[in-house]
């Protein structure tokens, strides 16, 4: 029934059941077409808004990527020059240079389950073999520097107890080491050490870091001094007029031990001084490695 608008007038309109139905239908599929386009049309937008973000944030991945990348290679070069150095170390130190097979750092092992092996991306699989293998190497080199530090140290020691320099800052050597005439009663005998003439009461220096063995009066070298430096290194200091230390006593290179004299088989004042290396008596002037050594003369 349709009524006119300010009129009293109404008119009737019948449809029947199959208009009605059509009709129905009609308005369905029109609402649900309209749906469906509205819905693509947001799909569609959202789907290019995510696409987007996607991109982008692909795109600082791969920025960032890349960056990793150079500083990865940053790292190697680095860790080869420290490998470099590392040899050079080695050598100063008289040790042997890492193996280039040691230096592969290589590692193994059975396959464990559900590994994932051949599975993933291989753009993110090698980066990561290639860190472990980084983290290796670098472990590799902390243990070789630990093992220069100890032999260094080892060395240093070793250094410090090696007689190295003259037992006086002067005089005259009156006596080599070696076969000789004896002074006293001219027989030939051998001579197991260096005389160096010098004033009286001249201080007499140890050659080494070591323990005083021996700091008495003996009848042959007068008051004498043996140091025991370890290592096989022993030293001894004759005819002494004055002794500084006493037996068990520790000793610093260039320590004054003692004073020069003449006590004991003596003709006069002078220092007899002898090396010892495995209780061998060698040649002391071998051993003085604080300048050039004059024949004839300490300076």
């Amino acid at each position: 029934m349709l009524l006119a608008d300010g009129s009293t007038r109404s008119r009737t309109v019948r449809f029947g059941r199959h208009t009605v139905i059509g009709a129905s239908v009609a308005v369905f599929i029109v609402v649900t077409l309209v749906t469906i386009g509205a819905s693509r049309l947001i799909a569609g937008y959202m789907t290019r808004q995510a696409m987007a973000s996607v991109v982008d944030e692909n795109r600082n991945l791969q920025r960032q990527i890349g960056t990793l990348s150079q500083r990865f290679t940053q790292v190697q070069d680095h860790i080869s020059t420290l490998a470099r150095r590392d040899d050079a170390l080695r050598l100063l130190a008289d040790m042997p240079p890492l193996d280039s097979d040691v230096r592969e750092v290589g590692v193994g092992g059975a396959v464990a389950p559900n590994s994932g092996i051949g599975s993933g991306n291989p753009e993110f699989a090698y980066p990561m073999v290639d860190i472990d293998k980084l983290e290796r190497e670098i472990q590799l080199q902390e243990q070789s520097y630990a093992q220069i530090e100890d032999r260094i140290k080892d060395r240093l020691d070793l250094f410090n107890h090696t007689p190295s320099i003259r037992p006086m800052d002067k005089g005259y050597y009156t006596s080599s080491f070696g076969v000789r005439k004896d002074p006293l009663n001219g027989r030939r005998a051998m001579h197991n050490g260096l005389d160096i003439s010098v004033e009286r009461g001249t201080p007499v220096m140890a050659t080494a870091d070591g323990t005083v063995v021996f700091a008495k009066a003996t009848p042959g070298l007068g008051k004498l001094v043996v140091i025991d430096h370890g290592y096989g290194f022993r030293t001894a200091y004759g005819h002494l007029s004055v002794i500084n230390v006493s037996k068990g006593q520790s000793i610093k290179r260039g320590q004054k031990v003692a004073l020069s004299g003449a006590t004991g088989r003596s003709t006069g004042p002078h220092l007899h001084y002898e090396v010892h290396v495995n209780d061998r008596p060698v040649d002391p002037r071998d051993f003085f490695m604080d300048g050039s050594d004059d024949v004839y003369s300490l300076k």
